[in-house]
């Protein structure tokens, strides 16, 4: 089981799908992206099986010698099927059956989670959560999603929805969310909740400094904006992300009290805006946990190499279960 053996990943996104090819210690060996924009997935698939091919055998490893592949996907998808269900970026990608198609293509073992999972088993196994039991994944992107490792475990849940935290209730007099709910955690915090937001409010506001940070168009207001004008000071800007972060620790608080982690790490935001993000939330978490709740709450140490290193950790994880693989600092 200590053996090591390469393994292809793929991270299946709105605009672009990486395939990954790697060793199972975590050695990235090489990568490539597959077009997604707006096509028909019965012409990508065969494009992802021929960047896989390539990726083999520009490092000489004989088709032979691959031991699993592994796929992170949005949401919606049924799990236990290996399939997409048009997720709401992908919508012609309708009850696809890749993780099947894939692992016919190439001979060997598929394995299929959604991406959160995916990333957060990849933080888990070569990020921020390498060597501890227990940790929390937050996106902290367009939405909220999050990866659970409890007991050394992926948390699944019933119908393998367990993980969605973006979506837990904390204010029901709150924002609507696109989901459909009103006050969760991703209507405060979500990226694209809040560009939304700003985009209504500040539509007449030509003066604002997010609209002049988004170059004078109040419809093209996104995070970044919302940051510069922050950096520069911007009163309004500053309440927003005030807003935010006390919304992020009261959220982050509550995971704290319920799973009592090792670990919480967060990605994108966390990672792009460094202690503009960090240092207020960790003025303010101590008031919406206890303090036996002792937890690092980190920026992802992958970066924005985690979606190369997601549907790798796929793979491994799922081998892991199935004791055809160690992690590696029980070795």
């Amino acid at each position: 089981m200590n053996e090591t053996f390469p393994v292809l990943g793929f991270d299946i996104g709105g605009t672009k799908i990486a395939v990954c090819l790697a060793l199972s210690d975590g050695t990235i060996l090489a990568s490539a992206r597959v077009d997604n924009r707006d096509r028909d997935p019965k012409d990508v698939l065969p494009e992802l099986v021929a960047a896989g091919k390539k990726l083999l055998a520009e490092q000489n490893i004989q088709p032979g010698a691959l031991k699993a592949l592994g796929i992170g996907s949005p949401s919606p998808m049924d799990w236990k099927a290996g399939m997409i269900q048009a997720p709401h970026n992908m919508p012609r990608w309708k009850d696809v059956p890749i993780r099947d198609y894939l692992a016919k293509e190439f001979g060997v073992p598929g394995f299929f989670d959604n991406d959160a999972n995916a990333a957060g088993l990849a933080e888990w196994l070569f990020g921020a959560g390498q060597g501890v039991d227990d940790m929390i994944y937050l996106t902290m992107s367009t939405g909220i999603g999050g990866g659970i490792i409890t007991s050394g475990r992926m948390l699944r849940g019933r119908n393998n929805y367990a993980g969605e935290v973006g979506h837990m209730v904390i204010d029901p007099t709150g924002p609507v969310c696109n989901c459909g709910q009103k006050g969760d955690y991703e209507a405060f915090c979500g990226g694209l909740a809040i560009a939304q937001r700003l985009r209504k409010q500040l539509a007449d506001q030509p003066d604002s400094a997010i609209v002049k940070a988004a170059g004078g168009n109040a419809e093209a207001i996104d995070m970044r904006a919302l940051e510069i004008a922050v950096r520069e000071g911007d009163a309004f800007a500053v309440s927003v992300w005030d807003e935010m972060m006390e919304r992020n620790a009261q959220a982050m608080g509550a995971l704290m009290n319920i799973f009592n982690p090792s670990v919480i790490a967060l990605g994108t935001i966390a990672v792009h805006c460094g202690d503009l993000f960090m240092k207020p939330l960790m003025e303010r978490i101590t008031k919406y946990s206890w303090p036996q709740m002792q937890c690092d709450i980190v920026p992802s140490k992958l970066g924005s190499k985690a979606g190369e290193y997601s549907g790798i950790a796929v793979a491994l994880y799922s081998l892991y279960e199935r004791g055809e693989w160690t992690l590696p600092w029980s070795k």
